[in-house]
């Protein structure tokens, strides 16, 4: 039955037909030259050759960051880098160099079988980037140089899927339901949704889809490659939860250069030495940058432009806001606390922590805790924490901290407060396993208080950066306690976009209690000087030697 001219693809045009039958009647008179030698083309090579395949009249913009993705996703392409993450900001090409060009050039230069699955958690940005490859592979300049190579089938041509010839396969999948699909090359673009990061529900999603489904899809376990390609958005994004678990080459490639986060892999290395220095100034220059910044806000600078999901110096609260105490005897013998500062323009300097002496009493004292719902490796932790607070300062004292179930949370409550005994007042946040916990505790323990914090977490702790900044906040020498410096410090400087506020809410519910507890008790002074008294002069017997403060 002849076949419909309408039916045939793009690519066989009447030229190509032609050249056809003359290519096949030279054969036959044996006078068909021999076939010329085509030298291979590299990934950059590729993109250059092709561009205008895509884009044309446009022109293609190209810097030594796009060298060092090509270099690594050929390195990967040869099973040199088995897992691969690409932290690079938006609008530097990643989708079309990635998901376009390297599908086709792996097929035309290395593997015309080779199969990818590609996802992202936009899937119509998936099916753009899938109808690019075939209509770069299906052009009449690709087919001219690789068409004996590489041809699509014609029963399986689809928008999401298209296989070659040679049983190659680009499949397009939704990150969540990637379930029944399979490949040898993973291309993961984008996998968190910007607009809700804040969502943990929302990240542990998407994580899950890639322990659970994405890592356990390739066709052949001994040669299956995974890249992701993506910006930071969040602590706990795609990259956040592949770099803790280990194992994978990461190209971070800042828009700024910071020394102090120098990108090194296996075979590259980050080649700017001057702080400031641009990634990319062939497309996006100082002034671009500028407005970027403006545009995205600083934890959309640091994350989406930086490829770190802190601004440097820290987010809402700057770690140089903070002070610290030691015993005044010991604060000689201390190592000096040396603090960057960070100005509105990136200028970094160093100055001296302030360090003052730990009151010998104080005002008011609490303890201030945190629980969680559950014990899991990843559920979040149980926080206590003793405080107190001398004038209008607050000093945080001691902390206990671990991912415990609720026997083990309520034997710690009772531990912490034995361990201050000169503390009576205990907050319990008054959700989660606290009002069980007071039920429970209650005939053995006084004080215990449920306590409800006022607004939403980062409510909170916008109201009480204005505490910190103004140096009312002291946290204990990290050379006598070092957990100030590890998970305290980080937790602080990572909020809102870190993996866990779990001392955070601690914190700022002890720093709203000394307020509130202040102010009662300067109403009821101002109450008790209002009252008439018969007594005069007795006011000037004697003299208040307690502080001002006190109960």
């Amino acid at each position: 039955m002849a076949r419909r001219r309408e039916a045939w693809p793009d690519w066989l045009t009447d030229d190509v037909i032609m050249a056809a039958l003359a290519e096949k009647e030279l054969e036959e008179r044996g006078e068909l030259p021999e076939p010329e030698v085509v030298p291979p083309l590299t990934l950059k090579e590729f993109v250059h050759e092709f561009w205008e395949v895509l884009e044309p009249g446009t022109p293609l913009a190209w810097g030594w960051a796009l060298d060092a993705i090509c270099l690594h996703l050929e390195a990967a392409a040869r099973r040199e880098i088995r897992r691969l993450i690409i932290n690079v900001p938006p609008g530097t090409m990643k989708s079309s160099l990635c998901n376009v060009f390297f599908p086709a050039w792996v097929w035309a230069e290395l593997d015309p079988g080779e199969r990818f699955l590609a996802t992202a958690f936009n899937e119509s940005l998936s099916i753009r980037d899938s109808m690019s490859c075939r209509r770069l592979v299906e052009s009449p300049e690709y087919q001219e140089r690789y068409g004996e190579r590489v041809r699509l089938t014609r029963d399986q041509n689809s928008k999401g899927q298209f296989d070659t010839t040679a049983r190659g396969r680009r499949q397009v999948k939704p990150i969540t339901s990637a379930t029944g699909a399979r490949g040898n090359i993973l291309l993961v673009d984008d996998p968190n949704n910007a607009t809700e990061m804040d969502s943990r529900a929302h990240r542990r999603a998407i994580t899950n889809a890639y322990d659970q489904s994405l890592s356990r899809r390739g066709a052949d376990p001994k040669r299956y490659v995974q890249i992701v390609i993506m910006q930071r958005l969040h602590e706990e994004d795609l990259t956040g939860h592949l770099i803790r678990k280990g194992g994978w080459v990461v190209l971070r490639l800042p828009e700024k250069y910071e020394p102090e986060h120098h990108t090194v892999t296996p075979i590259w290395e980050d080649p700017r030495t001057e702080a400031g220095e641009l990634l990319f100034p062939e497309f996006r220059d100082e002034e671009d940058y500028k407005q970027a910044e403006l545009d995205l806000g600083s934890f959309g600078t640091a994350g989406q432009l930086q490829q770190r999901p802190v601004p440097a110096g820290g987010g809402i609260v700057k770690g140089w806001w903070w002070r610290y105490h030691a015993p005044a005897d010991l604060i000689p013998t201390l190592p000096p606390l040396r603090l960057k500062v960070v100005s509105d323009d990136g200028d970094v300097t160093e100055i001296d922590a302030v360090v003052v002496p730990t009151p010998d009493e104080f005002d008011f004292t609490l303890t201030s805790w945190d629980f969680a719902f559950k014990d899991k490796k990843d559920s979040d932790f149980v926080v206590g924490q003793a405080w107190g607070s001398r004038g209008p300062d607050a000093f945080l004292l001691d902390q206990t901290r671990g991912r415990w179930d609720y026997v083990k949370s309520k034997q710690a409550v009772l531990d912490f407060a034995a361990l201050h005994s000169d503390i009576s007042e205990h907050l319990i946040e008054d959700k989660a396993n606290g009002p069980a916990i007071i039920s429970d505790v209650r005939t053995v323990l006084p004080g215990l208080i449920a306590y409800e914090p006022d607004g939403s977490k980062q409510s909170r702790v916008s109201a009480e950066s204005s505490t910190i900044e103004s140096g009312h906040v002291h946290l204990p020498h990290p050379s006598l306690a070092p957990w100030v410096a590890g998970d305290y410090l980080t937790e602080w400087a990572q909020f809102p976009n870190g993996a866990n506020d779990d001392q955070i809410d601690p914190t700022t519910q002890a720093l709203q209690r000394f307020k509130q507890k202040r102010k009662a008790w300067a109403k009821g002074k101002e109450k008790a000087a209002a009252q008439p008294t018969n007594l005069t002069g007795l006011t000037s017997i004697g003299g208040e030697k307690r502080s001002a403060w006190r109960r």
